[in-house]
This record gives C-alpha cells, structure tokens and sequence, in this order.
C-alpha cells in the first residue's frame, strides 16, 4: 500500500513538472495594457508620452494602447529605414485595430482621440521602435522574446510604472506655479511691455527621457493670454513649448492649419507678423514654433519659427485660439483700449 502510495506521488510530481516545462506557446497569448497620452483634469498639462515607453513581452502577445487625453496620439511602428510620414499620411495609410507587425510592413493607428484603442500584435521575436506621429519625439521600444524566454516584468509593474511617470510629468514643479499661468515666473515672461510691445508665452514645455525614448509636458495655455494694450500696440506670441506647435489665430479659423494667412509677413528677425485693423478680422499665425528634425529622403517640412506678431491699430476686444489646442482650452484676449 505504501508503495502504490509512492510510485503515485512520484507519477503526480513528474506530471507536475512535465507542464511546468511546457513552452510558452502552449499557454494563452497574453495582450498587454498601456497608455498613450495623459493630462490634468483641467487639460492644460499634457504627458506626451507612451505610458510606459517600454515593456517585454512574449513572441504571439500583444499590446492594447488607450489614448488618455484630449490631444491626438497615433501607435505606429516603422520599418528600418523607413522616414517617418505625416500623422495625416500614416506609414503611409491606417491599420485596423489588432493588425499585426513583424518588423517588415509599416503599421500606423490613425490618430487616437481620448478613449480610443488601438491593439498590435507581436508574432515575430525582436526589438522595435513605437513612435506617435503627431508629436515625434514621443517614441518607446517594444522588446518581443521567444516564448520559451523569461519576461522581466508583469502587468502590475507596469501599470505601477506607467502610473509613476505620468505622476513624473503632470506633476512637474521645475516651472514653479506657472503652469498654470499665474507665477512670478509666468508674469515675467509675458507681461512685460518694451516699447509698446507686449508679450505673451504661447505654451510652454519640458523635455523628458528615458533608456527607451523621450516624453515629454507642454502646457496647452496661453500664460497670462487675456492682456490688455492701446491702439496701435503690438502683441508678440512667444512658443516656449521645445515640442509642441501651436497657431494663433484670430477671426476666421483656416481648413488647413498649417499655412500662415495671406496677411502675415516675416520681420527681418524671422518672426510673423500681422496687422488687425478691426474686430472680426482674421490673422492665422500658421503652425509655429521648434522646427522638427530633418530626416532622410523627407522634404523639409517648415523652417521653424517660435514668435508671431499682431499689431492692434483700433480698440476693441480681440478674441484669440491655438488652432490645434482650443479644445483643450488653449484661448485668450486682447483687450485694445483707446
């Protein structure tokens, strides 16, 4: 009796260790959780990053990325070589959600709005570059390994991570309370007066980075925008943010953002320039501010401007947005008094 007892135990434990040495393929396909984007309640600070910007997973697993802010995010993965493509254009073209990437054939969510999902699957094993196509410096690394490999980390860590970093970034005090547009660092900036000139700061930023790419926080607010000048007073838009473009743009809102208006010319200090007569006309800045890098067999696409100019020749109350940010509250006012 005893020693039927035995020879079960010893059946049961090889049996036990059989499935333990099972491959890795032979367990359910794992799909992984992350985040793009993220913002603070009121939206005016954004986490330009992928969140975290770098996971392990197993060969046949893949990710789901949900878009976590009111600015527009794409996943999109390239192959070597390839120059990255407009967000408007894709790699070229959209992918379907759950489309697969092996390294060989581009795949481009289309731009994601806050809620949005957009899943990739892995099937091949090697280390591939995710990059967000409306803001390029927002990239990550997704290391896929054999099955039979071990895996570093869990789900729970990198939610704990994910969690973590974007805390890093909305939290940021480098700036002190500027952020949100009334510190002494922001009043310095933008309300000073030279010679009937008064600045504004048109966003503001900061550039962050870890072993697997770069994240960054821009502040979507025009600091201290609602500013009040005489006739005839010029108000200079200043673009601090070194990631995120902005417009201003007064009047008419374009189709197409990125074009300065017809009425817009170019200072001898390569600023943007424009004259408002009355309410209701329109100037539009077109997109501006740090040039993007140039890359390989792409067109330079602008040369970069930060500072934009409208000089207010009549009073009146001259209302003001970012083309590409007014819906995450990105507004302001001049007031032209007599």
């Amino acid at each position: 009796m005893k020693s039927n007892y035995s020879r079960f135990f010893v059946a049961a434990l090889i049996a036990m260790l059989t499935t333990l040495a099972l491959p890795r393929t032979c367990e359910a396909q794992v799909v992984w959780k992350a985040t793009a984007g993220a913002q603070s309640k009121d939206m005016g600070k954004q986490a330009i990053a992928f969140l975290p910007n770098e996971l392990w997973i197993h060969q046949g697993d893949s990710i789901n990325w949900t878009s976590a802010s009111g600015d527009i995010h794409t996943v999109s993965f390239f192959v070597t070589g390839q120059p990255f493509a407009d967000f408007t254009v894709g790699c070229p073209g959209y992918s379907a959600s759950g489309v697969s990437f092996n390294g060989v054939n581009c795949v481009s969510a289309p731009p994601l709005i806050a809620g949005q999902s957009f899943t990739v699957k892995f099937p091949v094993a090697g280390n591939f570059k995710l990059i967000c196509l409306v803001h390029t410096h927002m990239t990550g690394v997704v290391h896929v390994l054999p099955a039979s490999a071990a895996l570093p980390h869990n789900q729970a860590f990198y939610d704990k991570q994910a969690a973590d970093q974007q805390r890093s970034l909305l939290t940021d005090a480098d700036m002190g309370n500027g952020h949100q547009g009334h510190g002494d660092m922001d009043k310095s900036l933008a309300m000073h007066v030279v010679s009937g000139k008064a600045s504004v700061v048109a966003g503001t930023g900061e550039m962050s980075a870890s072993g697997a790419g770069f994240q960054s926080l821009s502040v979507v607010r025009f600091l201290d925008g609602n500013i009040q000048i005489h006739a005839g007073d010029t108000v200079e838009w200043t673009n601090l943010d070194p990631a995120m473009p902005h417009t201003v743009t007064l009047g008419i809102e374009p189709r197409n953002p990125g074009p300065p208006s017809g009425n817009v010319s170019f200072d001898a200090d390569g600023a943007g320039h424009a004259t408002v007569h009355f309410v209701g006309d329109s100037a539009h800045s077109g997109i501006f501010g740090a040039a993007p890098q140039d890359q390989v067999g792409v067109p330079q696409s602008r040369p970069g401007y930060t500072v934009f100019r409208v000089t207010f020749p009549h009073a009146g109350t001259y209302d003001y947005i970012c083309a590409l940010h007014d819906n995450l509250g990105m507004v302001g006012k001049v007031v032209v008094l007599p």
